[in-house]
């Protein structure tokens, strides 16, 4: 029931115009800015923005009210859409790594693949946490009263970064995991990326089946 719902869903707005362009921005940040990782930290970038759009399609095709009489536990259509959620997340960053590998053969450059491991932990770690602060909100109110939710986490990102860099601690931040060896970092990354998908996972279906519908 699980795999039919990721099916539909992905189905229901995956294919579009617009979710297609947002992996072509993925591909043009990789051809536009030579810095090996920027295409995968565009990948969970554009992730976090595309998080409310199935949302916005269930609002748009009433299809909350499909849900509420199909045979379907709302925890299924909560893991569903989660899954649905990561396929996207996967097939960008599949296409951010592959941009990234042909720039650098066309350019005649090479990188450390580390830099390249390290660049998915960050992002995979920063899918999870939009996940959880997104998610539960989009399954409790719906798109149109939690839109201003879809740019939450770009605009908290970026406000952190602007402070770190003005306080200075950008430095002391980047001398402190120079001494992390790679393997933790990347585990960690991957790790707080499952955990967020998890929680988020547990607190949507806690939210959703309290939603009327």
């Amino acid at each position: 029931m699980i795999a039919a719902f990721v099916r539909f869903d992905l189905l229901s707005w995956f294919l579009r115009r617009q979710t297609l362009l947002t992996l072509l921005f993925v591909v043009l940040v990789g051809v536009l800015l030579p810095v090996p990782g920027m295409a995968v930290v565009s990948a969970a970038f554009v992730t976090s923005l595309m998080i409310s759009t199935p949302f916005l399609g269930d609002e748009k095709g009433h299809l909350d009210v499909l849900y509420g009489v199909l045979p379907v536990s709302r925890r299924t259509i909560v893991i569903g859409r989660v899954l649905s959620l990561l396929v996207y997340y996967v097939a960008a960053a599949v296409v951010a790594t592959a941009v990234t590998f042909v720039m650098a053969a066309v350019r005649g450059s090479t990188f450390d693949i580390g830099i390249l491991l390290v660049a998915h932990a960050v992002a995979a770690a920063f899918v999870g946490i939009t996940a959880t602060i997104q998610l539960p909100v989009f399954f409790r109110i719906g798109y149109s009263r939690g839109r201003l939710m879809s740019f939450a986490p770009a605009l908290v990102t970026a406000g952190a970064l602007w402070l770190v860099q003005t306080t200075g601690s950008l430095d002391a931040g980047s001398d402190a995991v120079a001494g992390i060896p790679v393997a933790v970092v990347v585990g960690g990354g991957f790790l707080l990326g499952v955990i967020g998908l998890v929680v988020a996972t547990g607190l949507s279906s806690r939210m959703y089946r309290t939603r009327e519908i």
